[in-house]
Parts: structure tokens; sequence; C-alpha cells
């Protein structure tokens, strides 16, 4: 499907731009109007055929791979995915989204770090992908997993990575989606060797702010009332400020409790009338909600802002959110990610919108979760090229004279 969405302008003044017209700004710059600009290009593509008609299933080495996280001994199980036809390669770390996650990212019926990784294999990019701790083959307890335990997981990755002898240190970088995206930027804040930061569908915005926002953006696109929408963020605004306070886990469950209970007598009308109706069919919905909100990771997210990380980061940053994601919003937090990336001093980022793109970065319609499992497309074909070509521009992955 063309995206032919006026580009819009950034604080800076780079625009954000779709994909159709990121392709057709790189193919301006790369043209040549002379003869041997043109011989050039067609010995390009001529090789281009040559290396494409070598690539198949033996062209790719996938080895099953472990790590552990000095943390607490968790041991993350996975695969590690090369190009067989050389060794000068970038390499990539994928850290999955919320919620436990095999090293496919298997959601809603679709592999997207399966897809993106055979896509980077293809364009000779190796790829490091594993199991979330607790998860298929990998160990580790889940309870007590804060943000930074994660983060430490995948840390534990890349300092697999460098002790390998067929990856090269310095051009190892790592790739988040949503709350992976949050994970990678801490990584990439504290370790400047990191190669580059690939964010999609990360915050910009506190992730207590975005939460709310996204819960509106929800109940708007399903045609709730304004007055059901305000209820809803009546509720997240009150739990997140006593989650903000902090405490142990049963006194942050029951003044969340209390939190919900009171909300729930608040309510008149509508929103009433739908939270009556809600509470009937789900009848253990908001006890969980509680529990759920109280325990260690959801109180280290409720102070969380992936800006305050993005503003030390000097690594190439590409950042990618799609205009009808509703649970990171794209008009909320590329601003935010842009400013932080401006106040870090980082001159080579990209902070791009894309046109008519979902959560996980699908071509789609509304947006909205149920439209996911309907969807057949895993990953959009364009995006995972935009993806593979921005990795393999950037200076810190090209070779040197080392």
């Amino acid at each position: 499907m063309p995206m032919n969405c006026t580009p819009r302008k950034s604080l800076s003044g780079k625009k954000r731009i779709f994909i159709s017209e990121y392709k057709k700004m790189k193919s301006n710059n790369n043209q040549k109007s002379t003869l041997l600009g043109l011989s050039i290009l067609m010995l390009m593509i001529i090789s281009s055929i040559i290396a494409c008609s070598f690539m198949g299933e033996d062209s790719i080495i996938e080895e099953e791979v472990s790590f552990t996280n000095p943390y607490d001994d968790a041991v993350l199980a996975g695969t590690f995915s090369k190009p067989a036809n050389t060794n000068n390669f970038p390499t990539v770390i994928l850290v999955s989204g919320s919620g436990q996650q095999d090293r496919d990212e298997n959601v809603y019926g679709h592999k997207p770090f399966k897809i993106l990784a055979d896509y980077l294999n293809e364009k000779g990019i190796a790829v490091l992908r594993f199991d979330d701790r607790g998860y298929g083959e990998s160990s580790g307890d889940v309870w007590d997993a804060t943000i930074d335990v994660l983060a430490q997981d995948a840390l534990a990755g890349i300092n697999y990575l460098k002790s390998r002898k067929d990856v090269d240190p310095g051009r190892i970088g790592i790739l988040g989606h949503s709350l992976g995206a949050m994970q990678a930027s801490m990584l990439a804040c504290r370790n400047p060797d990191i190669a580059f930061l690939i964010m999609l569908a990360g915050p910009g915005v506190p992730w207590a702010e975005n939460h709310i926002a996204a819960n509106a953006e929800n109940l708007k696109r399903r045609g709730e009332p304004e007055e059901v929408i305000e209820s809803g963020n009546r509720l997240f605004e009150e739990m997140f400020t006593v989650m903000q306070a902090g405490g142990d886990y049963m006194d942050i469950k029951d003044k969340l409790s209390d939190v919900i209970s009171n909300w729930k007598q608040s309510l008149t009308g509508v929103a009433k009338e739908q939270m009556n109706e809600f509470d009937a069919s789900h009848p253990r919905y908001f006890k969980a909600m509680a529990e759920d909100y109280a325990s260690p990771l959801y109180m280290s997210l409720a102070n969380f802002e992936t800006a305050k990380y993005l503003r030390i980061v000097s690594c190439p940053v590409l950042s990618l959110i799609g205009d009808k994601d509703v649970q990171v919003l794209s008009s909320l937090n590329n601003p935010a990610i842009e400013i932080a990336l401006i106040q870090a001093g980082n001159e080579n980022y990209e902070v791009l919108e894309l046109n008519d793109v979902n959560h996980l970065f699908q071509r789609c319609e509304t947006g909205l979760r149920d439209e996911y499992s309907t969807l057949e497309e895993p990953f959009d074909e364009e995006i995972l090229d935009l993806i593979a070509n921005w990795i393999l521009e950037q200076p810190s992955v090209a070779l040197d004279e080392r």
C-alpha cells in the first residue's frame, strides 16, 4: 500500500517521513547524472543479482546458544544466526516487548523477531535473539524481575556476543521493541561501546504518561464517549500516584485496591453502567489489576522515563513508531525522543513516523489490538528493508582498517 501522506517537520528541521518518501530521499541523494555513475550503478545491480543467487537455506548458519545473567544466574537460551558467506558482518541483539515472549517474539499468531532475524541475515547482518527469562528454554525468576533486571539479561547477551571469536565487539548494536526499546535505551546509555540503537515503538515520554494517553486513544478509536475516556484517565492517574510514591508489595496492592474501589463508587451515567457490566463478566479483573500493578516490574516502570537515558546516548539511533500504534503514540513520543537526542548532542539519528502501521509493524486499518491476529502480514517488508539498510549505512558498523 503506498504511503502518500505529507511529511511533517520535526523540531530539529529534519523530516518525519514515511517509508516510501524515506527511500525516495535516499535514492535522490545517491543518484548520479554522469555516465560513470550509471556504469557504477549497473555494476552494483549485477553484483546484487549475483549475491542474491547464492542466498538460500545454506547461506545462513544458525546456532543454539545460552548465556548467563550474573545478577541472579538466570540462563537465557537463544539462537545466534549469521551469514555463511562472510565473516565481516555487524551484529544486533533483539530485545522483546512486554509480557513473556519466546525468541521469535511469538504474539497474536505472528513471529516478528523470526522474520526480522531472517531478513537481517539475508542482508549480511548477524542476529542474537533469546527467550525471555522464565519462558521457553530460559530460566530465571520472573516475579522479581524489574526493568533493570530485564536489561541485565540483554546485557548478558551482549557480553556473550563479545566473547565470540566470529563477532567484532566494536560492531554490536541493540534493537528493542516496545518495553525492549526502553531496556535498549538504558544499555546504550550505560555502554558507550554499543555501535547503534534501534527503538521499535519505544516511548519517549514517561511510561506512565504514555500509558494513560494510550488507554484514552484506545477508547476513543473504539467510539467510547468522553465520559468513559475521562473516567479511565482518572483511574490510572490515581493508581500511578500511589505507585510513584513507592512502598512494599502488600502495601501498594492494598492501596491500589482502595483506589479502584473508590473509583468504581464515584462513577455515574454511562461509565458506571459499562463498568458494572464489565465487572459482572470479569469478576477477577480489577483484583488482578491491583496485584499486577503492585508487582516489581510495574513499580519499576511507574517512574521510568526513556528520555533520561537518551539524553546521554551518543551512538547512532533509529526510532520508528507507526501512526496507528495505540500502545505507543507517535504524536506524543516522537517529539520527546527527538528533544532528548538533541540535548545529547547526537547528530546521527532518525525519528520516523510510519504511515498506516501498528504496534507490531504491520500495515493496518485501525491499529487496535484485536486487529493484530487478523492481518496476514507478520512484519511489513518495507520496514524490514529500512532497518537493514540503516544498519549497513552506519559508520559505526562499516569496516575500517582494523
